[in-house]
């Protein structure tokens, strides 16, 4: 009897580690399982090395979907889903730090025409922008199956998106956020000398207007006083005749 229990806990064993494995396209990705079907969730291009893919490179969230079983440890691909993104079977959103995408709709891979791709592959192009970890939530139904799966990026999950400056050669190229942010100082710089210029400007203005008025109010204040001094000469004038 424990014999045969030893032989049945090697078999289940041997099993889950078929399945476990046999993802090997996605050996980066999140693997979890709904009713029959079994999902993998992750990036479509991750480096062979390390746990982080980069950003500012085009990449694509990139799942996977199969019935697996002992028999077939490999899976029977789900070729049939979002076949209309206007109405999709599932569907994907991203969250880095507090900011969360609409919800994407990864269409199938494979192409009927060529007959290439994954029949079981489904793919939404994305290029990340942030460094830092990503949260996917994968949800909606898998032939009447509900899935309802958030994963967050790391080292069992999928890679996290790191800087590419350590892999760029020969001249390390800025990141896109850091770029922007440089853009940003430079333009409130220049914002404030503009401002700072029309108020000088405007102050320039004020001055000029100011001497012009006592300009004109001097001339006015000696015209008058040529008059007056004029009135009182006659005046003077006059009394000594008579």
């Amino acid at each position: 009897m424990g014999k045969i229990t030893l032989r049945a806990s090697a078999a289940c064993a041997a099993m889950l580690l078929a399945l476990a494995m046999s993802f090997a396209v996605a050996s980066a990705h999140y693997v979890f399982t709904a009713g029959i079907y079994r999902v993998a969730i992750g990036w479509q291009f991750e480096p062979a090395f390390g746990t982080d893919t980069y950003v500012g490179a085009q990449n694509a969230i990139q799942v996977f979907v199969d019935i697996a079983s002992a028999n077939n440890p490999k899976g029977t691909p789900v070729s049939t889903l979002n076949s209309d993104c206007s109405h999709p079977d599932f569907q994907v959103t991203v969250t880095v730090g507090t900011t969360t995408s609409s919800p994407f709709c990864p269409a199938p891979a494979y192409d009927g025409d060529t007959g290439n791709g994954r029949l079981d592959e489904y793919d939404y192009p994305l290029i990340p922008t942030v460094v830092g970890n990503y949260t996917f939530h994968i949800f909606g139904a898998i032939n009447g199956t509900p899935i309802n799966q958030t994963v967050t990026s790391g080292p069992s999950t999928f890679d996290s998106v790191a800087d590419s400056s350590s892999i760029e050669f020969p001249v390390a190229v800025p990141a896109t956020a850091a770029i922007a942010t440089k853009v940003d100082a430079v333009g409130e710089r220049a914002g404030s000398a503009l401002a700072s210029a029309e108020s000088a400007s405007t102050t320039a203005s004020d001055a000029k207007s100011s001497a012009s008025s006592a300009t004109v109010l001097a001339i006015v204040a000696i015209v008058i006083a040529v008059l007056l001094s004029a009135l009182n000469l006659a005046i003077g004038m006059r009394r000594r005749r008579t």
